[in-house]
């Protein structure tokens, strides 16, 4: 548990590209870099499925494995994710980038 508390600090200090508009929440906007995902995101704050990309913040795509989602992702890493998310964007405050 100290393991996992000592990596949030961290994990909340990530901060975008300064010209990127990309929304990790939403999977909406642009990024500057042109990459296809964020090279920068901690994997901690990546709440998408990495074999069908559904997005477990949003609820956005199509998991691969059921509706409701029901693979061992869904069940023991997509919640810790979501609110790992969920507590990096409360603690970015409301910004322009996230339509506030």
């Amino acid at each position: 548990m100290a393991a996992r508390q000592a990596h949030l600090p961290r994990m909340l200090d990530f901060q975008q590209c300064e010209a990127c508009t990309y929304d990790f929440a939403t999977g909406e906007g642009e990024r500057d870099c042109h990459y296809y995902e964020c090279p920068y995101l901690p994997e901690s704050l990546d709440a998408r499925c990495p074999t069908c990309l559904f997005n477990f913040y949003s609820k956005d795509g199509n998991p691969a494995c059921d509706d409701p989602p029901d693979c061992e992702f869904a069940r023991t890493i997509a919640p810790e994710r979501v609110g790992n998310l969920r507590r990096w964007l409360e603690s970015q405050g409301p910004t322009e980038r996230r339509g506030a």
